[in-house]
């Protein structure tokens, strides 16, 4: 079978998972690209006898280097030189969108465009020649409604005729002002010479501009820094000519050519009366009730978490708590250790965790529901006004809200962040999020004691979160990082319908990374916790002649200020691996009925002080490594373990104090 590699790219919000999501289904392999912990998302599609694997590059506004994302986009195309390009173009942003089109364009590959919502544009009046433009640019341009799968078929059509030679692309060349086109000539000429496999006047270009990374990329070659000294000489006599740099002199060329493009190709009709999309954006991004409005959406997710959940979570707890009864019923005659290890190791312990899996999956669910609207853009919308404030740069508002999934895509997520200063307050504030490893410890606890008021209880730990993040960063900007803190400008993406194959792949895949982790992190900790219960044979199990309580006692000591007894201090000493261990601790030390033991143990601040000290208290070893790669360094690795345990045990101690007072 044929086989060819298709790569997927466009600028942020056109709708480019939707389109990749449609383009394979299911047939997906997530891993990270070669040397960065930057996801890197694959997918298969066998069309017309072809094997077409498409690999989604991450959204960019251009082929520069300004951040992690934008260079590994480039440096895919230019490096392992996939078949195809499918360029995903906003129909109703043309103008803006074909700048990184011309870029791809210069570069010399073949260029498929992907004109996608073209509903939405059609709904502001804009009609689109694509048959027009497709000529103009020497390309074919496939108009597609990602979200209902339309012009999918089409796309691989093109595809598979291009590969069997029935697609002609042509050459495409922009005409810039007499010295910068004498100056391209010239480079393209002698970097033709020395690498002929090289794009030579897409890499003159990038001289020209003083693009660092392909300044290093070209000294490499022999007479490489002659070439990057005659390239400094030609920028400076055209920054003389024109008495800017050359980098404004090529963007207002490409400008100029986009400008007639758009003019040949668009006709735009009368435009709605009322734009609903701007009415919502009244209110939900509004300066006084953006704010108040966010966190009532906050609320109704972790209602809809809890109240949707709870049939599942019922019958779970009800099938492992039998299974349980079962086993010990049959094997505790003739072999009582087994019958532990399965009964009590296995399904009371591991399966307290798994219990929570619904709330897990219906957290990524309306996370995802959101993000597929187009309301998480606006969350961090609102959430820049107040960051900023603080010296937190508005890029950050985005890891931190992902955060609230995992922490470690989260913190890999801000590479996206020009500014070093700004990458690494973000990366130290992060884990300060509540990930969804700490919501089942939330959910418990909130249940035991809160009862009705539980949703209100687990959204407080969130708001605390968020609210100690902004307050650390402060610190940490008055501290070490006093540099400027550059200005956000964040593009809001059209409200759309939710695409529920979008959104049941991006669950899946979310939802999967925690059943993974759940099965083999939790469940061999779930087998030492057992056997450290279990031992020596002749203590009763989980007690106090237990090797397991040993080690408790050992810690209570630190833990019995804020009331907490040796079974709690087992609890989160096994958090530190991962949160959800806490949970699986209270079962095998308590039994299947730890709620109620745990409801008379602690009074409601004690546990509230508890979900505090969760929330904070050092992150997990995952989210530890990749603190530790991104920042390269071991001191801002144990700077934020000390501070979070510090800070864990004061607002603990705090809630405990106060409760004292009033309980």
């Amino acid at each position: 079978m044929r086989k060819v590699r298709v790569a997927v790219i466009g600028n942020p919000n056109v709708g480019k998972s939707t389109l990749f999501n449609a383009l394979t289904g299911a047939k997906q392999y997530i891993g990270n690209w070669p040397g960065v912990t930057v996801e890197k998302k694959e997918g298969e599609r066998i069309w017309r006898g072809i094997k077409i694997r498409f690999v989604d590059l991450p959204g960019s506004y251009g082929l520069g280097a300004a951040s992690i994302d934008e260079k590994i986009a480039r440096d895919y195309i230019l490096l392992e030189k996939p078949d195809y390009v499918i360029d995903i173009i906003d129909a109703s942003n043309l103008e803006r969108n074909l700048y990184l089109t011309l870029d791809l364009l210069e570069m010399g590959v073949k260029v498929i465009i992907s004109l996608n919502m073209i509903d939405i544009a059609a709904s502001k009046g804009i009609r689109i020649n694509h048959e027009k433009l497709s000529e103009l640019l020497g390309v074919p341009v496939v108009p597609t409604i990602a979200i209902r799968e339309k012009g999918i078929d089409k796309l691989c059509d093109v595809v598979v005729n291009a590969v069997n030679g029935d697609v002609i692309f042509k050459p495409f060349k922009i005409k810039y002002p007499k010295e910068v086109e004498e100056a391209i000539q010239e480079l393209s000429s002698i970097i033709a010479d020395i690498d002929s496999k090289l794009p030579s006047r897409w890499i003159a270009l990038k001289l020209l501009t003083g693009d660092e990374d392909i300044k290093r990329k070209i000294s490499e070659y022999k007479d490489g820094a002659l070439i990057i000294a005659r390239a400094e000489e030609l920028a400076e006599k055209i920054r003389s000519i024109y008495g800017e740099d050359v980098e404004i002199v090529i963007a207002e060329a490409r400008y100029q050519l986009i400008g007639k493009i758009v003019e040949k190709v668009i006709s735009v009709g009368a435009k709605p009366e009322i734009d609903v999309s701007d009415l919502i954006d009244r209110v939900v991004t509004h300066r006084i009730l953006g704010l108040p409005i966010f966190i009532s959406i906050l609320w109704a997710m972790f209602l809809f978490t809890f109240n949707v959940a709870q049939p599942l979570v019922d019958l779970i707890d009800i099938a492992f708590s039998q299974a349980a009864e079962y086993v010990h019923a049959t094997l505790d005659s003739s072999n009582p250790m087994l019958a532990s290890l399965i009964a009590d190791g296995i399904l009371t312990g591991f399966g307290s965790i798994l219990v929570f899996v619904p709330n897990i999956f219906f957290l990524f669910l309306a996370m995802a529901f959101l993000e597929d609207v187009g309301y998480m853009a606006r969350a961090a919308f609102n959430m820049d006004r107040v960051m900023k404030k603080m010296g937190l740069h508005g890029k950050s508002v985005i890891p931190l809200i992902l955060g609230m999934g995992c922490n470690v895509p989260a913190i890999m997520s801000t590479r996206t962040i020009e500014s070093e200063e700004d990458r690494l307050v973000t990366i130290l504030i992060n884990p300060l999020i509540p990930c969804s490893a700490r919501l089942p410890i939330f959910i418990m606890l909130a249940a035991i004691f809160f009862g009705r008021y539980a949703s209100v209880a687990v959204l407080s730990m969130y708001l605390l979160g968020f609210l100690l993040a902004i307050m650390i960063a402060l610190m940490l900007r008055k501290l070490f990082f006093r540099g400027k803190v550059f200005p956000f400008v964040m593009e809001l993406p059209p409200y759309r319908m939710p695409s529920w194959k979008t959104i049941s792949i991006h669950v899946w895949n979310r939802g999967s990374k925690f059943l993974k982790k759940a099965g083999w992190i939790i469940f061999s900790v779930s087998i030492v916790l057992w056997f450290l219960a279990y031992m020596p044979p002749e203590a009763e199990f989980g007690g106090s002649e237990s090797w397991l309580a040993q080690l408790g006692k050992l810690f209570e000591p630190v833990f019995l200020p804020l009331g907490y007894n040796w079974q709690i201090a087992v609890a989160l000493i096994f958090g530190f691996l991962a949160k959800e261990i806490m949970i699986d601790a209270f079962a095998i030390l308590m039994g299947d009925n730890y709620e109620t033991v745990l409801a008379g143990m602690l009074t409601p601040f004690q546990a509230y002080a508890l979900m505090a000290f969760v929330l904070v208290y050092v992150p997990c070893m995952a989210t530890l490594a990749v603190i530790k790669t991104e920042t390269g360094s071991w001191k801002w690795t144990i700077f934020t373990v000390t501070y979070e345990l510090i800070l864990a045990y004061v607002l603990a101690f705090f809630i405990t104090f106060i409760g004292s007072l009033i309980w």
